[in-house]
């Protein structure tokens, strides 16, 4: 684990699968405006790029060629490090979900740890106005949204993942998925040290008050101990990413902002863009007198443990 002097890992999460495009034009569609997003927030500091694929309308999409012609767009501007989900959205099959990281084999991959309720858009009172019909079903899903991870998926793509040397990023919304961690380990499927990523105030998993976070990351290190390579944290919404990666940063963890978790940089602003929400981060890490980390050197960290 991390020192509290030590560089942090700056993800950014550049357009994700469940906010909609009608909610801000932050959110970038298609394959060039998400090149230009992901560019632009490495160049405002973020060591990694997390990537979803979306059509021209926002609709997500696991589609290869897309994948492919975002991360050669990304890899021939920046040597920013490439992280691919695996999550897409809640309606993909495990097939179009995994899609993407075969496609372009990227330096990490994300690996969901459970099923789970996953609402984003809970209370009709609150449903943004939107401009295209599968946005308007997405909407009336809520309240019967199930994010499927079940056991032999995660077998299935922690396999992949090691036949390609990806390193897995495991997406940890609740204590469960420490425990589900632990038996993946036990079992041989994962293979330590393991990197975590901390969703924090997704309804359905974990709150998003530091309380959630200092619970977790105790399960953590209780759970999973010296197997345990390095946290990052992620907070869904305003105020919460950005107040829990200031703790994350103070804390010795790593830091995931951009508009796939959050879409402002103020109570009453949108952020322009996930490089804005980039360069906040970059600026409450150098208050704390911890630069980040350089491309170059999470790559070293990913090679030393890489299994053979």
């Amino acid at each position: 684990m991390r020192a509290p002097y030590d560089p942090i890992v700056l993800t950014a999460a550049v357009t994700g699968g469940d906010v909609l495009p009608s909610q801000s034009p932050a959110v970038p569609c298609g394959p060039e405006a998400i090149t230009e997003a992901a560019v632009a927030a490495a160049r405002a500091g973020a060591t990694v790029v997390h990537l979803h694929a979306r059509e021209s309308d926002g609709r997500p999409t696991g589609s290869a060629s897309m994948f492919k012609e975002i991360v050669t767009g990304v890899r021939e501007q920046c040597d920013v490090v490439i992280n691919i989900t695996t999550g897409g959205s809640v309606d993909m099959t495990p097939d179009q979900r995994l899609e993407g990281v075969v496609a372009v084999v990227p330096d990490i991959a994300t690996l969901n740890l459970g099923t789970m309720n996953f609402e984003g858009f809970p209370t009709r009172s609150r449903w943004p106005q939107v401009r295209h019909d599968w946005e308007r079903q997405v909407l009336e899903q809520s309240g019967s949204v199930v994010f499927t991870n079940t056991l032999a998926t995660m077998r299935r793509f922690a396999t992949t993942f090691r036949e390609l040397g990806v390193t897995p990023e495991l997406e940890v919304y609740d204590l469960s998925h420490l425990s589900m961690t632990r038996f993946l380990l036990d079992e041989g499927t994962l293979t330590a040290p393991v990197r975590i990523q901390f969703i924090l105030g997704v309804l359905g998993g974990v709150g998003g008050s530091p309380h959630d976070l200092f619970a977790l990351r105790e399960a953590a290190d209780r759970i999973l101990g010296p197997d345990l390579a390095a946290v990052s944290v992620a907070g869904v919404g305003y105020p919460g990413q950005l107040r829990l990666g200031a703790i994350a940063a103070a804390s010795g963890m790593d830091v995931r902002v951009g508009v796939e978790d959050n879409l402002r940089i103020r109570r009453r602003r949108q952020a322009a863009d996930s490089a804005e929400l980039v360069a906040a981060a970059v600026a409450i890490a150098d208050r704390l007198e911890r630069p980040i980390a350089t491309p170059e050197q999470l790559r070293a960290e990913l090679s030393a443990v890489r299994p053979s």
